[in-house]
């Protein structure tokens, strides 16, 4: 599975009054050719307060790979807190500490699935905790949007919802499907299979006719921002493919490299041993026949043997000494 990451766009127009804020969502195997997740079932839960606005992901996957990676669109710099639990097999939750990944300015982690399966499956709940302040600026006459994208691709099995909640004040421009509980405008629905979105547009004044276009303006530049970033890590993702080839056929030439130094060596030892050995072969020849043939000169000379078989005798005994020689040195 794809894992797109989308930045946290936070704007704000101070002649227009309208202000946007885009979260995004999605985990993902650390390696495609992990254990998929199988059926995903999901509920975000999004409580947008005066002072303080936080988000709860709550996910349940029968199966997991040994290493999840969780990202939002959420900068690190305006987290203030962070808890990640999981549910073990004796249905208590426990809470994991994490570490962001250093090289993105959004907070992306991972984490280690082994030892946190529960009875039925994997249960994990992410909690982010910002300052409201730091996405919105909430005061009257001003348009304020909420746009959210679970980047995993639901399937028809998969099950995703989410629960939000506006400040106290402030209510939706269409307020089909909201209710309201302690003076709080609160919406629940699920999520569009087809996008893994949601939109909507809140604000406490019903005088928005000079914000509303410059609000559907800055929402529009969102989007392709976001479509522009998409193509961007689709061009990272081709150069890494494009790089792990080429990574591969250099290692390939390398491979074949050292095979050739080592078949280089082995050559220049048996051409070493086979000159040592010759050069033993030449010198015994050389020592060993003169001796040779001053025995049987001595032999002759003291008529032991004739001369025919002194002729005889130097003939076959050179080619035993040859022979010897040949079977100990070349051979």
């Amino acid at each position: 599975m794809l894992c797109l990451i989308l930045g946290s766009l936070i704007t704000s127009i101070p002649n227009a009054h309208a202000e946007g804020f885009v979260y995004s969502f999605d985990f993902s195997p650390k390696s495609p050719d992990m254990v998929p997740f199988g059926k995903i079932e999901m509920v975000s839960s999004i409580d947008i307060s005066e002072q303080l606005t936080t988000i709860n992901n709550q996910i349940y996957l029968p199966d997991a790979p040994q290493i999840v990676v969780f990202n939002t669109s959420i900068p690190k710099s305006i987290i203030t807190n962070v808890q990640v639990m999981y549910q073990d097999a004796n249905s208590s939750w426990n809470e994991v500490g994490i570490t962001f990944d250093p090289d993105v300015a959004n907070a992306r982690f991972s984490l280690d699935t082994e030892g946190k399966k529960g009875l039925d499956g994997y249960r994990f709940t992410l909690n982010y905790t910002v300052n409201t302040s730091s996405i919105y600026t909430l005061k009257p006459n001003t348009l304020l949007s909420f746009e959210y994208f679970l980047i995993n691709k639901l399937g028809e099995s998969d099950n995703a919802s989410i629960n939000l909640t506006l400040p106290k004040g402030f209510k939706p421009l269409n307020n089909t499907g909201w209710r309201v509980q302690d003076e709080r405008f609160i919406y629940s629905a699920q999520i569009s299979k087809a996008s893994g979105s949601f939109y909507t547009i809140f604000n406490t004044d019903n005088d928005y006719s000079g914000s509303l276009e410059s609000l559907k303006q800055e929402i529009s530049n969102l989007r392709q921002d976001n479509a522009k970033l998409s193509e961007t890590i689709l061009e990272l993702q081709r150069s890494v493919e494009s790089y792990k080839v080429e990574n591969q056929n250099l290692t390939t030439e390398i491979e074949n490299l050292n095979d050739r130094l080592l078949n280089a060596e082995e050559e220049r030892k048996t051409s070493e041993r086979i000159s040592n050995n010759f050069w033993q072969f030449s010198w015994g020849l050389t020592i060993l026949l003169p001796i040779l043939l001053l025995f049987f000169a001595e032999l002759r000379t003291k008529s032991v043997i004739t001369s025919t078989q002194l002729l005889i005798s130097s003939i076959v005994g050179t080619f035993v000494i040859f022979l010897i020689l040949y079977i100990l040195f070349i051979t």
